[in-house]
């Protein structure tokens, strides 16, 4: 029987026609002698075993899917990228992207291979090590009857030596360019000129040659402007015709993504010139580092936005124009605390897309900066109105309405704040404006989140305080400076006191008594809240547990408030658990509150933890009900245990019939959702009684007591079981 050469599409061809007509055969008995046939087969598929091997031992290869996930790779790809297959297997060829090709050279990969055509190149790998290698790369598309590609098969053979060698050649090249062009031979080629007096080309040759498809049976005797665009050949001629005078030429051109370096040297016969030799060599490595260097001097890495450099050249321009301009500085809020709690990944994420976002809204004729961190600054020419000044800062402002997505299941909303000072009203150089600018920012945190305002000279006292605040924040938990106090909660069904709420208190030595809505949002903004609010939930488990186990009066749940950057942080929970087995309290005596900003802001990641907190046994509540803008729409996604009337709305339960209504609402609502409600803010009996009318479960508030010391509670605590004995022995009596 002939031996089959599997490299012949003959070949090919006659084998499946006879595998076919075999398995017809063999399948309806007509072939009695099917031993043969069958030995055929396994002649093949051990010539294909054979051939596989073969290519397995000395190419690297990859198959991937129409959208570029690995289906299969052979063990030299796992050699060379140190994966194995299970890491690999699903994943995109980004698991190996070293980051040194730019979008341009991925794009024109893509569209190659999309369009069904076989793509050649090198390309620049990282291994699971982290060590880099160079694989020269083939990427051949298998199309369906459409033409579309449903499969890539990438064979590639390491090259890293060979690149190593040339980056060295090109890091040569910057201290002395003649010299290593004079040793580089990647591109030789003559030119002459013909009867007609035109210059034409007698050969080409060198691997760069190939690569530009410039070999000499393309260029024999063929022109510049028939193997150019008319602006290449206008360069080379002009060049040629200099080097024809007999200079020595050097010139750059950029030719199918290649930037080459050329040096032209005159030939004399006779003492006349009568042809050129040229050697050119491809430094687009170099060149585009050179750009990248000069990138990187006026940008940011992260965001690709001008940087800090590019600002101050840029405002000493405009200043000596004397041009008049606004100068606006946009700080995200909780930036730290998100970075703290989230990872610097999610961090970096979070300012990509912000970058992104504020260049889609801001104008032509405007400027934008990264500054330092999570500081932004615009410059806006011109546009001092005041009117028009607002309307630009609420449109900055808007990219902040969207959340902000890390991944699909973790996403975050988060605000910013603006400061705007005016050129030269505001100072006279950077250092001015900026600093009203920093002055008009914290203004605009310290009114509300997503604000903006205007520097004016109230400002600079208001950033003095708050910078105090913040410095003595950091040591206050060292210094023993904040205690808990506790507001009861009365069950209106009992009459008894059901539970009672931490409240934090700061005693600073030299500020003395700071409120907490002073200090609490500056602790939110620098990220210290994150140490605050596990000493709050783990000194008000302690002093639950002491009460506890004292038989004071019965066994009380201890409420706590919780920021939503903490409960959204994905080891909140283990935090909780892990203070309950530290502190020994019973998880059914905590109850945590969380506020309707935490639910809108992180739904997903909020549901979770609430339905592994309520596994634990540990109560959530939602305090502040009704101040959100979504409250129906999430509350029926949550499995609460209670729910927290706000207190502006049980005040004004008499004077506006409005609130009276909304009271009324959410106390039905909870009720068919099987929540208990609790009123806050009830500061008489005439409120009270109408709760209690209403069905509400508990309340609490001034009527029926003020927040109190832990002693001051403990004994109110005593003559409340004390009293309760006296009138249970008269009744015996």
């Amino acid at each position: 029987m002939r031996m089959l050469n599997f490299f012949e599409d003959q070949d090919y061809k006659e084998l499946i026609q006879s595998l076919r007509h075999a398995s017809l055969k063999i399948s309806g008995g007509l072939e009695e002698n099917s031993t043969e046939i069958i030995d055929e087969i396994k002649r093949v598929l051990n010539q294909f075993s054979t051939l596989k091997y073969a290519i397995d031992q000395s190419i690297i290869v990859a198959v991937t899917n129409a959208s570029g996930q690995i289906l299969y790779v052979n063990d030299k790809f796992c050699e060379i990228s140190k994966y194995n297959r299970k890491e690999l297997i699903g994943k995109t060829h980004k698991i190996i992207n070293s980051g040194y090709h730019d979008q341009s050279f991925i794009k024109q990969m893509w569209d190659t291979i999309k369009r069904g055509e076989i793509w050649e190149g090198n390309i620049k790998n990282k291994a699971k090590d982290g060590m880099y290698y160079w694989v020269k790369t083939t990427i051949v598309p298998f199309c369906d009857d459409d033409n579309k590609p449903y499969m890539y098969i990438a064979l590639r053979t390491d090259i890293t030596a060979g690149k190593e060698n040339e980056e060295k050649l090109v890091n040569a090249l910057k201290n002395d360019f003649n010299l290593v062009v004079s040793s580089m031979h990647n591109f030789v080629f003559k030119v002459t000129k013909n009867h007609a007096g035109h210059f034409v080309y007698q050969f080409g040759e060198g691997k760069l040659a190939q690569q530009l498809g410039l070999e000499t049976h393309l260029v024999y005797q063929k022109t510049p402007k028939e193997l150019f665009s008319n602006r290449i050949a206008s360069l080379l001629e002009e060049n040629y015709e200099k080097a024809y005078t007999g200079q020595t030429v050097t010139y750059t051109y950029s030719y199918r993504n290649h930037h080459i370096l050329t040096t032209l040297s005159p030939v004399y016969e006779n003492g006349k010139i009568t042809n050129i030799i040229g050697c050119s060599n491809d430094i687009s490595e170099l060149h585009r580092a050179k750009e990248e260097v000069e990138f990187l001097a006026y940008h940011d890495t992260l965001t690709n936005l001008p940087n800090r450099r590019k600002l101050i050249e840029d405002i000493n321009q405009l200043i000596e124009k004397k041009q008049k301009f606004a100068f606006l500085l946009l700080d995200l809020d909780q930036f730290k605390n998100i970075n703290d709690s989230f990872g610097h990944t999610f961090g970096d994420q979070l300012l990509k897309t912000i970058a992104t976002r504020l260049q889609q809204v801001i104008g032509p004729n405007d400027y934008i900066y990264r500054f330092a961190g999570d500081e932004f600054i615009v410059l806006f020419p011109e546009r001092l109105d005041e009117g028009v000044l607002i309307k630009a800062a609420e449109k900055l402002l808007s990219v902040f309405h969207e959340k902000v997505q890390f991944s699909s299941t973790v996403g975050l909303f988060i605000t910013g704040s603006i400061g705007i000072s005016l050129f030269p009203d505001h100072g006279l150089d950077i250092d001015q404006l900026m600093k009203n600018a920093d002055f008009a920012m914290y203004a605009a945190k310290k009114q509300r989140r997503n604000a903006y305002k205007i520097f004016d000279q109230d400002m600079m006292e208001a950033k003095q305080d708050y910078l105090q605040i913040e410095a003595y924040l950091q040591t206050a938990i060292e210094n023993d400076e904040f205690e808990l106090y506790f507001q009861p909660k009365l069950d209106l069904k009992t009459n008894k006191i059901s539970g009672m709420e931490a409240l934090l208190r700061w005693h600073h030595p030299i500020l003395g008594n700071v409120p907490p809505n002073k200090f609490i949002p500056i602790a939110e903004e620098t990220g210290v809240i994150w140490k605050i609010d596990k000493w709050v939930l783990k000194n008000a488990c302690i002093q639950n547990k002491k009460w506890a186990e004292s038989k004071m009066a019965q066994q009380l749940r201890v409420s706590v408030n919780i920021s939503p950057i903490q409960f959204s942080h994905p080891d909140f929970t283990e935090m909780v658990k892990h203070v309950l087995e530290e502190t020994g309290l019973e998880p059914g005596l905590l109850e945590l509150e969380i506020t309707e900003t935490t639910v809108i802001d992180n739904t997903e990641e909020c549901i979770k933890n609430v339905e592994t907190l309520r596994e634990l046994g540990v109560g959530v509540s939602i305090d502040d009900f009704g101040t959100g803008y979504s409250s129906l729409n999430y509350l029926k996604r949550f499995p609460f245990d209670y729910l927290k009337i706000d207190q502006s709305y049980v005040r004004e339960m008499f004077n506006r019939k409005e609130d009276m209504a909304i009271v009324k609402a959410i106390i039905t609502l909870a009720k068919d959702l099987n929540l208990k409600v609790i009123a806050e803010g009830v500061e008489d009996s005439d409120i009270l009684e109408c709760l209690k009318d209403l069905d509400c479960d508990e309340i609490q508030g001034y009527y029926i007591s003020r927040p109190l010391s832990s002693p001051d509670f403990e004994t109110m605590m005593k003559l409340m079981k004390r009293q309760e004995e006296l009138r249970l022995l008269k009744n015996t009596l």
